[in-house]
Parts: structure tokens; C-alpha cells; sequence
């Protein structure tokens, strides 16, 4: 490592600052560099205005999005305040360090949530923001930036600038899935949506296989308020891709004062994800461990009644699921499918698992509808994402995905692969180069950059 972070550690001795080792959430990518944790905005405009820099919330992103670039990191989680709550109309401002945990807790008992909700409580609204992030509903309720009603955003060059729809919509656009690469979000003011119930009715049906998706999906989509799906792809027979569709929908008339605020979760970071130096999912577990959870999903009920949280935050108990890939780490590959190509992917998926006897250790679809634009992962088709270990056939495997997604004219997401190339992006996502040249026009000097926007190009 250089010693440019140690120079540049003398810069920000009035408040806490520290060299840290990060990695992504998959393993993928390793860097040292200076991390700072201002506590007052004062501190934001104490750091050089030229200095690249790049903010941090919970440290999720399985990507490269909160570090890399030769920057400094700006830990954001000390800025978590809820600021303001109207209950009657259900807007909610809060700072971008705020976590979806807190704000579940401060907006459900008043008979509130947000619309979009990704699986693991301590993602920070921030983060979801940057990453235009998607829940169990996209097919009802879309991505996160839809729900977002206005935000301030700090800039060395520009000050704190008020972002919205009507005000600076070209910088709102390109901060709502801009990877964090226009500044740093202070605060949000978002629109919760009413639910009748802190309860949901949960139901599970069987899949035969991985083929009936796009029709099972789009079946029970005008029932149902949540959709996901998960399948066993040790299965390279008929039944390729066995599994079972899940959906919930909320349960009307339940009080709201019974949320209790002390759930279970389990906590997870990139650092302790990593802690298991042997990969307990590999080449020779995975099937064993797939039919096992196949079998404990077959002696579930098939309908019950979960508690709200329970559903929207799954992970929060199944972190268990991460750390078994060890250091090495895992690779994720999920892409939006148009439903046309869908049963052709599967079929070319199936060859390529066969081909390089990779171990797909969880794949799970969900259904989208949408517009695709900048490089936000939207549009319509079938999200399917595949998690398999990080070892020498993983990226043959991987790369394979790479042109078959071209072919399809399907979509990669970004922030869930470390190592996709920028060739992929620039071939699928079609505004590219006007992300590119927009973000170039608003920041001449790039002074917010990551490892992504460095392997992007960007």
C-alpha cells in the first residue's frame, strides 16, 4: 500500500480517523485505506475540497461501492437521525445513515413502512438510494427511488443542494442509483406507505421446476403484496431447478402497539462474513445442504400468519447462510430476464452448471416490472439470482453469465458483482454514456470515486 492515506491522515486530526482494511461483502475485493467518522457537517466541509473521497454506510454492498479509488471513506452511520415523522400523511425525514430497522420501528406502530424494504435491517437509507434497491414487491411498488419525495446533498463545489423532482431533477436522477458518485446524501424525506397490519399471511406452493416461473409468478402477482421464489439447482435432471414460490399478503386489523422492538438479528458486517478461513458451501456440501433446506421448507405449513418484520427482513436471522463461504467469499450473479428469453437462459444456465460443475448454493427469482434507465437495475422480466462459491471454476461460470445476459439483452446488476466487467455494462445498459457524460458535466473533477467507478470507467 502507499503511503498517500498516512499523508493524508494529518488533514483530518480534528476528528476520528483511522487506516482500515475493507472488502467487499463478497470476498471479491480487498482495500486499505484512511476511513474518517465526522460526527457534525461542519466536519464534511473540514476536508479538502479536491480530496476524493467516498461515503460509507453499513457496509452491505456486495460491490466495491464504499471504498476503493484512492479515497478517503467517510463512515456516514453517526448521521442516523429520525428528523421528522407526520403520521398523518405518512412522510418521513430522517439523515442517510438512518438505518431500514429504525425507521420500521419509529413508523409501523403509527401503521407505517417503507414501500421497499431490501432483507437485512441495518441497510441504511443512504444506501438504498445510491443503489436504487428493490424488495420482495418491485412488481407492485418498484424500486426505491419511486417512494423518494426530496433529499440534501453535500458537494465540496456546490455546497448542500436540495434535490427533487421539481428542483435539480437532472442531480436527483443521477443520485437516486448513482452509486454514491454524486455526493453525499445528508437527509431524505420519504413516502411511507399505510398498511393495515403488522402481520402478514405467508403461503408457499411447490415448483416443479425453474421453467414454470414467468407463468406461476405472474399468476398469484394480482394476489399477493410480497412474491419471491427459491430453487434447488443441484438438480440437473428433469427437476432442474425444483422449488417453491412464496407470497404474503398483509393481515387487516391487527394492533399496531404489539411490534416488538426487540426482533431477532443477527449481526453481519464484510468483516465478520468473512471471519470462517475453511468455505463450508463448496463443490462437495451444496447439494446435501439444498435438499436439506428443501426438505425443511416441505415439513413448513404452507400457510401461516409471520409477524411483518419477519418476512420483510429474512436475513436478519440468516446470516449463517454468508459466513459458510469463509474467506474465499461467494460470487452473486443476478439479472433481470425478459420473460420471453427466460425458459432459453435456463436452459443455457443448465449447461453451463453442468459444463464447469459449479455449486449453485441459492437461487431465487423475483418478478419485475418496470423502465430500465441510467444504470439502475429496473425493467421488466424475471430477476434471477444465483449465489455459488468463489474458487477457480467460479469465473468461467461467471463469465459465461456475462454473454449470455448480452445475448438475452438482459441486465446485470452492479452493485451485486465485484468483478463484472465494464465491457458487460456498457453493452447492456443502454445510457451509459449518458450516465457518464451527465455525472462528467456535474463533476468535472470526479472527486467522489469507488472501485466501481474506477473498473466502470466512470
Amino acid at each position: 500500500m502507499t503511503t498517500k492515506p498516512q499523508q493524508t491522515e494529518a488533514k483530518f486530526s480534528t476528528f476520528p480517523s483511522s487506516l482500515t482494511e475493507f472488502v467487499s461483502f463478497d470476498g471479491g475485493v480487498h482495500h486499505q485505506q484512511l476511513l474518517v467518522r465526522p460526527d457534525r457537517y461542519r466536519n464534511l466541509e473540514a476536508i479538502p475540497p479536491n480530496q476524493p473521497r467516498v461515503v460509507r454506510g453499513g457496509g452491505y454492498s456486495y460491490a466495491a461501492a464504499s471504498f476503493g479509488g484512492e479515497s478517503v471513506v467517510i463512515e456516514n452511520c453517526a448521521f442516523n437521525r429520525i428528523l421528522e415523522m407526520d403520521a398523518e400523511n405518512g412522510v418521513l425525514e430522517c439523515e442517510a445513515g438512518t438505518t431500514l430497522e429504525k425507521i420500521y420501528f419509529a413508523a409501523a406502530p403509527a401503521g407505517w413502512i417503507l414501500p421497499v424494504q431490501p432483507g437485512y435491517p441495518k441497510i441504511t437509507i443512504g444506501g438504498c438510494i445510491t443503489t436504487d434497491a428493490h424488495g420482495k414487491n418491485q412488481f407492485r411498488d418498484g424500486t426505491f427511488r419511486r417512494h423518494v419525495i426530496s433529499m440534501r446533498l453535500f458537494h465540496p463545489s456546490y455546497g448542500i443542494l436540495e434535490l427533487s423532482r421539481d428542483s435539480n431533477r437532472e442531480v436527483f436522477e443521477l443520485t437516486c442509483g448513482g452509486l454514491g458518485l454524486t455526493g453525499q446524501i445528508l437527509s431524505v424525506r420519504l413516502q411511507l406507505q399505510k398498511v393495515s397490519g403488522i402481520n402478514v399471511h405467508f403461503f408457499s406452493q411447490r415448483l416443479r421446476n425453474l421453467e414454470d416461473v414467468p407463468r406461476m409468478m405472474e399468476g398469484v402477482a394480482n394476489e399477493t403484496e410480497l412474491l419471491y421464489t427459491w430453487h434447488n439447482l443441484s438438480l440437473l435432471g428433469k427437476n432442474f431447478g425444483r422449488g417453491f414460490l412464496y407470497g404474503a399478503k398483509f393481515v387487516p386489523n391487527v394492533v399496531m402497539e404489539s411490534i416488538n422492538p426487540k426482533f431477532r438479528i443477527r449481526p453481519i458486517d464484510s468483516q465478520t462474513r468473512s471471519r470462517l478461513w475453511f468455505q463450508f458451501l463448496n463443490g462437495f456440501t451444496t447439494q446435501s445442504f439444498n435438499l436439506m433446506y428443501e426438505l425443511l421448507q416441505l415439513l413448513s405449513a404452507k400457510q401461516r400468519t409471520l409477524k411483518l418484520s419477519d418476512f420483510l427482513f429474512p436475513v436478519s436471522t440468516k446470516v449463517l447462510f454468508f459466513e459458510l463461504f469463509g474467506r474465499k467469499g461467494f460470487h452473486e450473479y443476478q439479472m433481470i430476464i425478459p420473460r420471453e428469453a427466460f425458459s432459453d437462459a435456463i436452459g443455457k444456465i443448465r449447461q453451463y452448471i453442468k459444463r464447469d460443475h459449479v455449486a449453485i448454493c441459492l437461487a431465487s427469482c423475483k418478478l419485475f416490472r418496470g423502465e430500465q434507465t441510467l444504470l439502475r437495475f429496473d425493467g421488466d422480466g424475471v430477476c434471477l439470482a444465483l449465489d455459488f462459491p468463489r474458487d477457480a471454476k467460479s469465473y468461467k461460470f461467471a463469465s459465461s453469465l456475462d454473454e449470455l445476459v448480452q445475448d438475452l439483452k438482459g441486465l446485470p446488476n452492479i452493485i451485486k458483482d465485484s468483478r463484472l466487467p465494464p465491457t458487460v455494462v456498457q453493452a447492456c445498459y443502454s445510457d451509459y454514456d449518458l450516465f457518464r457524460s451527465c455525472l462528467l458535466k456535474f463533476d468535472p473533477k470526479r472527486v467522489y470515486r469507488s472501485e466501481i467507478s474506477e473498473r466502470l470507467g466512470l
